[in-house]
């Protein structure tokens, strides 16, 4: 597991930028919304925010991983055109939302940014080319990885009646945790959590690491 470097910690006078990543029943949407108010509760200013984003690109986004926009023979869109759009509704999102956010004195907690990037466009297209469409953007000052086995995961999707997407096939899943697990390996400023325990358990958890960037331990 990554620590959070000293240079991490001493951000805490400045809005943070911190984001949560995981596979679609990991937990990161429940835990976004806790982080958010665990920040409140320390006196300070956040906000929730997701990608898909809300802006243009991320809704088209979110109407393709339900399967609309398929093409004239049924076929999905391309995965080279779907890592186009993500990086695109990345640079919006950043654009329109988190930056904003931050210059104004908000912490943002981000319910996935740029590592679904590199774990999941990277099972549809080249590697190297989705890394190089990640170039340039901004670092967050931490990134948590919550990391549960593909089974846990579809169960908490079905318990919730999420609608099935894209990705939400137990092949390619395996896929993107795999990915996600190499990612974090490689990236010590990636802390990775364990996402199956009870939804509390999680929470102290990434409270004890949002503390520690802190300062406040």
């Amino acid at each position: 597991m990554s620590e959070i470097s000293p240079s991490q910690a001493s951000g805490a006078s400045r809005a943070l930028f911190i984001v949560l990543e995981g596979i679609d029943g990991s937990g990161t949407t429940t835990q976004v919304d806790r982080a958010v108010e665990h920040l409140r509760r320390r006196g300070r200013r956040a906000l929730a925010t997701r990608e898909p984003s809300t802006g243009p690109i991320g809704l088209l986004l979110r109407q393709i991983l339900l399967g609309q926009h398929a093409g004239p023979d049924g076929t999905p869109v391309d995965g080279r055109a779907m890592a186009l759009l993500f990086a695109a509704d990345r640079r919006d999102h950043l654009a329109r939302e988190i930056e904003p956010a931050l210059a104004g004195g908000i912490d943002v907690v981000s319910d996935r940014y740029l590592l679904s990037s590199l774990a999941y466009q990277a099972v549809e297209a080249e590697r190297a080319w989705v890394e190089h469409l990640a170039g340039a953007i901004r670092a967050p000052d931490l990134t948590l990885l919550l990391d549960v086995e593909i089974g846990v995961a579809a169960h908490r999707r079905r318990l919730a009646h999420r609608d099935v997407e894209r990705y939400d096939a137990d092949g390619f899943l395996a896929r993107v945790v795999e990915n996600y697990r190499r990612l974090a390996a490689s990236h010590p400023d990636v802390v990775t959590l364990d996402g199956s325990p009870p939804i509390d358990q999680v929470e102290r958890a990434i409270a004890g690491r949002l503390d520690a960037l802190l300062g406040l331990t």
